[in-house]
């Protein structure tokens, strides 16, 4: 062979052997970097699932404190409806009441004239009868 040509294959053979060495560092590199993103990436994902979870966490406990609130609402509309209620009751019951006694006053009224005059009849026929003491 000749001695320019084996320079030159000599020389193709160093750069061939360098361009492998850079290949392998460049593979070595890249798979390093992979390595590094994916690391990233888990770590995205698991401050994500973090959020995500305490996000859950917000949403049930605003949750819990909207039906905490409601049933407290609820519980206090029906205080209030069961307070006008008994007092409905109350003032209907004094009408009742006073509408009784006026009643009984009356009835009073009317048959006190005829008690008194079964009361005479009663004393008259217990004389009669038994005589007096």
């Amino acid at each position: 062979m000749n001695a320019e040509v084996k320079i030159t294959w000599y020389v193709s053979d160093i750069r061939v052997h360098e361009l492998r060495e850079e290949v392998r560092l460049l593979t070595e590199n890249l798979a390093q970097e992979i390595r590094e993103h994916e690391s990233m990436a888990k770590a995205v994902i698991a401050d994500a699932k973090a959020e995500a979870a305490k996000m859950i966490a917000s949403a049930q406990a605003e949750a819990e404190q909207s039906i905490k609130d409601t049933r407290q609402q609820c519980h206090r509309q029906w205080r209030e409806s069961v307070t006008n209620a008994e007092k409905e009751a109350e003032v209907k019951a004094a009408e009742i009441l006073e509408k009784g006694r006026t009643e009984a006053r009356e009835c009073y009224e009317k048959k006190k004239a005829a008690a008194a005059e079964v009361a005479d009849w009663l004393v008259k026929e217990v004389m009669t009868t038994y005589g007096s003491c």
